[in-house]
């Protein structure tokens, strides 16, 4: 586990997990929640830290693939050299997280365009699962996230938490709205079987970059299979599945 995250000891779970009640329940005023309650598209936008215009480009051009209003997107910056241009918003899990889309696609952000885009069908939880995430309001610098899941998931299943910063149009060079990956803690593991007694809900106080924007923030968790691919999101600006 890398320096952006801390997993809180118990003198600090009280606190955090009595603020999750407390959570905001709407988006930043402005920004698109990007919340789809019947979502069954995500999109990725993957853009190489040194590629700004990549960063800046309008659709259709690579990183910046259409997101439909009742889609998920998640957008990566992967890292570059130390004086990139965008390096203060990589995210070295990013890199990895495109390799688990496709072993070979890393390589292909070495070339120009550095950007590429992944479309991935989600789906609604089936019956026996339930897999939700809340939030604390943002303190200090951290933020308390809790992702819950209950029933029996695929082998190989895994659940990542992570802070995710909503950009919309028209802010820091960008003319599509984003929703910038900015801390990821994972893989988390999953019910080892059914019932109560085999729930999982793993509570983490994650540190945001000082360079985002806190009233931006949301938490946002998936499922993805053995094969990395995202087959379960939610959010904390969703209502909990019913």
């Amino acid at each position: 586990m890398r320096r952006r995250f801390l997993t809180l000891v118990a003198s600090g779970v009280g606190l955090l997990a009595s603020t999750l009640a407390l959570a905001a329940t709407q988006a930043p005023p402005g920004v698109a929640a990007n919340c789809p309650a019947r979502a069954t598209l995500l999109v990725e936008h993957f853009i190489a830290a040194d590629c700004l215009a990549c960063w800046q480009a309008a659709p259709p051009a690579l990183g910046a693939m259409p997101v439909a209003p009742r889609e998920w997107s998640l957008d990566w910056i992967t890292p570059a050299a130390d004086d990139a241009t965008m390096a203060a918003g990589a995210l070295p899990e990013a890199a990895e997280r495109l390799g688990r889309v496709g072993a070979d696609l890393p390589a292909r952000l070495a070339s120009a365009p550095a950007a590429f885009d992944a479309m991935t069908a989600v789906s609604r939880p089936s019956a026996g699962r339930r897999f939700y995430v809340h939030s604390s309001l943002p303190h200090d610098g951290y933020m308390g996230v809790q992702m819950h899941t209950t029933g029996v998931w695929p082998a190989g299943s895994s659940g990542w938490i992570a802070l995710v910063e909503l950009i919309p149009v028209g802010t820091r060079d960008t003319v599509i709205p984003r929703r910038l990956v900015r801390v990821l803690v994972g893989p988390l593991k999953l019910p080892a079987g059914p019932g109560a007694k085999n729930a999982v809900a793993p509570l983490y106080g994650l540190r945001w970059p000082e360079n985002a924007h806190a009233d931006q923030l949301v938490a946002t968790a998936w499922v993805e299979d053995a094969g990395g691919r995202i087959t379960q999101m939610a959010s904390d600006r969703c209502a909990d599945p019913r």
